[in-house]
């Protein structure tokens, strides 16, 4: 029996491995991304856009994107930016993005994104990292680099009014082998400062390789037809899942991108998946959230009905709850709704929901069993990566429905963080029988399909006497209640218990007369007595990231200066 389901799982007693179930990935002999990517967008019809502004309604075709960007490649040669170098591309998502990414990489030189929102002591102090030899930027975000002197710093509006004049780069004046750094991205710092993540042409090419072979669904055919996927594009490229998706995967599946600039906006959103005939949609649960409440309210009025023709929404960068996953179904009920997960450090996503396997009903509902399921799966592992659940205290590797942190090896994870050679060793580690292994931080569990299930952070766990207790496990129990709104869990000190897990809730519009002790006794009666809430405090909202984590430093120090006001409620008077 046991034999039977760890094949099921795709775990390997013996060396306490999982493997994907996916063929393993062809061997690619590309020296370079761009080596990769340029012969691939020769084979597509030259015509068929690559990406599509929705505010403008501008295009760039498959041809366009190769030409323009061997071109810029010649344009940053002139302006002296050679292999090794590092080129910091400071903007908003545009289409002129890739074209300038490409344009780096063919040079072998590396890419460098962040966040246009940082302010310019935050972008001066990443810059001593990677120490950029040149930034691209926009004439309004470009004040921000004045304190870079040694950097020099290029409009991208005058510059690329410029490279029309010049010739396409030859890629072979610049050597360059898959073991080359390609890419540096900053990880998000959640849960302390950021790193620089150094990512390889080999990371970029597996990365390509990757996202072709789950998802694309084949051939020729005419932009739109159904014949070749339409994806909409509203994650922000200067982040490796948006860059991942967009500048590294689409173009190598040859399919269309439809970008939606500017602030996000999801009535922008549904009328440019509307108007493009978007098929799948990469999102954050911010977004899920956003689009699930405008369906409900046009589900109500037929005359303000969209009519799309989305079939597929994949969320990562936070967890969904099984809750918003319903309701979102429920609204989008042609709609496959999934997760995938991933991290900087892996270069792409690492698991993602075989959406072969849920099942479609002849009226092309489907059918997803959320209340069987232990916690929203995040999927199954990609081709060519190998996971080992391991046990955080003995080191052991755990079999299938045991709960340890979850280690990575494959052809898409980093080369290691820059200039951090003690963070990279306890990163990166060798194992038994040898290769390097990701540590992800993240506890999680592999059921005996093979699915992946995020629990939380390491971190993140609450020490309650000798137990651990995940904040994730209990905000996953929390949002099923039908008067909280939105909730987070935090620890807080405790002379006895060491700490004990509280839950701060928003209570929906006209839940007033929701206590904390009703709170409590709701989680009671769902978990094991040392997991259950002790305390609740009432809040306004939940701060979050962008991408929808909740801020858990910034949590725990808020919980941390509330009162004990009788049995059951902390008070404070500031806000989360």
């Amino acid at each position: 029996m046991h034999m039977e389901t760890y094949l099921t799982a795709g775990y390997c007693a013996a060396t306490g491995i999982y493997s994907s179930h996916h063929p393993p990935l062809a061997t690619v002999t590309a020296s370079s991304f761009p080596d990769y990517i340029f012969p691939r967008l020769l084979e597509l019809p030259p015509d068929r856009p690559a990406f599509v502004d929705a505010s403008t309604g501008a295009t760039l075709s498959f041809a366009d994107l190769r030409a323009l960007s061997l071109k810029a490649a010649t344009a940053l040669s002139a302006l002296g930016l050679r292999r090794g170098h590092v080129a910091l591309l400071l903007a908003p998502n545009s289409l002129h993005f890739p074209i300038l990414s490409l344009g780096v990489l063919a040079l072998g030189a590396v890419l460098s994104t962040t966040n246009p929102l940082l302010t310019a002591n935050e972008l001066a102090g990443l810059a001593q990292d990677s120490e950029p030899f040149l930034a691209l930027t926009t004439a309004e975000l470009a004040p921000k680099l004045v304190s870079l002197t040694s950097t020099r710093v290029v409009l991208i509006d005058q510059f690329l009014a410029g490279i029309e004049d010049h010739e396409a780069w030859a890629c072979h004046n610049s050597p360059v082998c898959q073991d080359d750094p390609a890419l540096h991205f900053y990880s998000s710092g959640t849960t302390g400062k950021s790193k620089c993540v150094v990512s390889t042409h080999g990371n970029a090419i597996a990365t390509g390789e990757i996202l072709q072979s789950i998802w694309r669904r084949g051939g020729g055919g005419d932009y739109g037809n159904g014949n070749v996927d339409v994806y909409g594009c509203v994650l922000p490229m200067f982040h490796l899942f948006g860059f991942s998706m967009f500048v590294l995967g689409t173009p190598a599946m040859g399919a269309t991108t439809v970008l939606v600039p500017g602030r996000f906006s999801v009535d922008r959103l549904m009328v440019a998946m509307e108007e493009h005939k978007v098929t799948r949609l990469l999102a954050v649960p911010p977004i899920v959230v956003q689009m699930e409440k405008v369906r409900a309210g046009e589900l109500l009025l037929t005359s303000t009905r969209r009519r799309l023709c989305l079939t597929d929404v994949v969320s990562s960068g936070a967890p969904l709850q099984r809750e918003q996953m319903a309701r979102f179904h429920s609204c989008f009920p042609g709609v496959k709704i999934t997760q995938c997960y991933g991290l900087t450090e892996a270069t792409v996503i690492v698991t993602m929901d075989d959406l072969s396997l849920l099942h479609n009903d002849d009226d092309g509902t489907v059918e997803v069993e959320f209340s069987n399921e232990p916690s929203p799966t995040v999927g199954r592992l990609v081709p060519s990566t190998e996971a080992r659940i391991v046990d955080v205290d003995s080191g052991e590797s755990l079999p299938p429905n045991r709960v340890g942190e979850l280690w990575l090896r494959g052809p898409s994870v980093m080369q290691g963080y820059l200039r951090c050679e003690e963070a990279t060793a306890a990163a990166l580690v060798v194992a038994d029988g040898g290769g390097r292994w990701l540590r992800t931080g993240d506890l999680c569990f592999v059921d005996f399909r093979g699915f992946v299930h995020v629990v939380d952070r390491i971190k993140e766990l609450i020490k309650y006497k000798a137990y651990q207790v995940a904040p994730a496990e209990l905000e996953d129990v929390l949002a099923s209640h039908p008067d909280i709104q939105d909730v987070a869990v935090a620890p807080y000190p405790d002379e006895e218990a060491g700490e004990i897990p509280v839950a701060c809730v928003v209570r929906k519009p006209g839940s007033s007369k929701l206590k904390a002790q009703d709170i409590i006794s709701f989680v009671q009666s769902k978990v094991a007595p040392y997991k259950k809430v002790r305390k609740v405090v009432f809040v306004d909202c939940i701060d979050r990231s962008p991408s929808g984590k909740i801020l858990r430093a910034q949590l725990k120090s808020f919980v941390r200066t509330c009162e004990i006001h009788g049995e059951a409620e902390l008070r404070c008077a500031n806000r989360v």
